[in-house]
């Protein structure tokens, strides 16, 4: 991660300090979601930390069939909810989403830099409680929700899919973080 977006993340941190909370609220990260008519199983569920040290959230990925986490990248409806326990800036998720893009798409990130930067701006700052929910289908392609209130699209299922690379791809926003999401939890 680049100096600056870590910058921005460690400021963000500092902010909430006084709010840290272990645990997700099970009510965010329920055992089933949907997309459209699809209901979703919460396949597996992770810690968010920055720096490795700081417990910022939880995440939670909810596939139609938890024995698809290895193939994350297949053209199944698939979701992905982050739930925050400290304040973020925007930027920071906007900042972060590029690099690690740039890092494991190489050239297509230049072919798709503009619909990427697009989507990228609907980020908005979070706060103790906020949750965002990234939504693949493979006919509408990858939305991005705060707290329910759709933000963006990415109407193209192929760039949509391309962009959990952020949290899938070779070099992944967290390696622990990805290794948690993609090995199913027990029941």
């Amino acid at each position: 991660m680049g100096k600056k977006s870590l910058t921005l993340i460690f400021s963000g941190i500092l902010l909430g300090l006084s709010h840290h909370t272990v645990s997700a609220n099970e009510t965010l990260l329920p055992k089933q979601l949907s997309i459209k008519s699809t209901k979703l199983n919460r396949c597996s569920q992770a810690e968010l930390k920055a720096f490795r040290i700081i417990h910022v959230g939880s995440a939670a990925l909810y596939l139609s069939a938890c024995h698809q986490l290895p193939e994350i990248f297949n053209q199944s409806p698939k979701r992905l909810r982050f739930v925050y326990q400290r304040s973020i800036p925007a930027n920071a998720f906007q900042e972060a989403a590029v690099e690690y893009l740039k890092l494991n798409l190489g050239s297509r990130f230049d072919d798709w830099q503009e619909t990427i930067e697009t989507f990228n701006q609907a980020y908005k700052s979070v706060e103790k409680g906020d949750y965002y929910d990234l939504k693949f289908h493979p006919k509408e392609g990858l939305s991005l929700a705060l707290n329910n209130t759709e933000l963006a699209t990415i109407t193209d299922p192929e760039i949509g899919l391309a962009y959990l690379n952020i949290w899938f791809g070779k070099d992944a926003f967290s390696d622990s973080l990805k290794a948690s999401l993609l090995k199913a939890e027990r029941l």
